[in-house]
């Protein structure tokens, strides 16, 4: 099969490499759709895992159901959740599969085969039927907003609050909608790109707009959410952004860091004190994912929108020099192998 392999550091290949097979317990998945994510990014930026068929947002259809031959059929379309919980760590054994103390071992898309490729073998207890409303591409979008959910569930946010979001990305746009979903009455973001804050307004979730450049931008906020918001949602992870949102946010104001950075992120230690600022961080997903599938097939949450392009796999590496350069107001690429 074909399968856009990691062969260098900022390089991508499209490789034929070996077919899965069907071993009567995983569910082999003919792949329909997959979204390009900021950790592939991440990951094709450092290089250091060469070979790696990334891909964890994706949906399909069944080739040979395993395990799961009495609720699946052949030609059923599905997602999987990306995720390889041990099951015996303690973690696991309180039920809390996300907290699993050797999840990054074989972890779909991350270190271990994903579905940039024709065919994916998924375990048959990570495997969602999807419900015939949601479209393959729309199915995408599942994990991202699981991701989203899981923070905005975890801040609390709830009818009134005023939120600010930081980073015109997927999961910044995500948060947003939840926030909105969740009764926020005054919901801004800042970006630094310019062409993702005029796609932010577009997208209709955001009151408001903010350059993330601006040096006038932490009274401008004050000015704007009166005083000071309730929660701010950090989907950026670099130390100004979350330094400023630390001073927009109200004394006894919530901080949820999303944001991924690979080294150490100095912060306002004194503001967060003065402001007895709450700080959480939130990562994955637990029962999230299948609420966002019920979400989305009530058409509470619609996620076609945010999808900027599609586009086959030999445009995978032209998709992520793009999204990485910073230029353009993309913020989610799907690929149809």
């Amino acid at each position: 099969m074909r399968a856009v392999c990691l062969d260098d550091k900022r390089k991508l290949a499209v490789a034929e490499v070996t077919t899965p097979q069907a071993d009567g317990e995983k569910v082999l998945i003919k792949v329909s759709s997959v979204g390009i994510c900021g950790s592939d990014i991440h990951i094709w930026e450092q290089g250091q895992r060469k070979g790696l068929i990334m891909g964890h947002e994706f949906s399909g259809t069944v080739v040979d159901a395993g395990a799961l031959k009495d609720s699946l059929s052949i030609g059923d379309r599905v997602t999987v959740l990306p995720l390889n919980p041990c099951g015996e760590c303690e973690p696991c054994k309180k039920g809390n599969s996300k907290g699993c103390l050797n999840a990054l071992a074989a972890c779909p898309g991350i270190t271990a085969p994903g579905a940039y490729a024709d065919y994916y073998l998924a375990r048959p207890d990570m495997v969602r039927k999807l419900p015939d409303n949601i479209s393959d591409e729309e199915a995408t979008l599942i994990e991202p907003s699981a991701v989203a959910l899981r923070a905005i569930r975890m801040a609390g946010v709830k009818p009134g609050d005023k939120v600010l979001v930081a980073g015109g990305g997927v999961i910044g746009l995500l948060s947003a909608a939840f926030a909105r979903i969740a009764g926020a009455s005054y919901i801004a973001l800042t970006e630094a790109n310019p062409l993702r804050g005029e796609n932010a307004k577009k997208m209709g979730d955001v009151d408001e707009v903010f350059d993330g450049t601006d040096e006038q931008l932490v009274p401008k906020l004050a000015q704007a959410s009166g005083g000071g918001f309730d929660y701010f949602i950090d989907c950026v992870g670099i130390a100004p952004v979350i330094n400023t949102g630390i001073m927009a946010l109200k004394k006894g104001g919530k901080l949820m860091l999303l944001g991924i950075n690979y080294a150490p992120v100095p912060i306002s230690g004194l503001m967060a004190v003065i402001k007895e600022i709450e700080l959480k961080g939130s990562i994955g997903y637990d029962q999230e994912f299948d609420m966002v599938i019920n979400l989305m097939s009530k058409q509470i949450l619609k996620t076609e929108r945010f999808i900027s392009d599609t586009i086959g796999l030999d445009g995978v590496q032209a998709a992520f020099e793009k999204l990485s350069s910073g230029k353009y107001p993309d913020v989610k690429i799907i690929i149809k192998p």
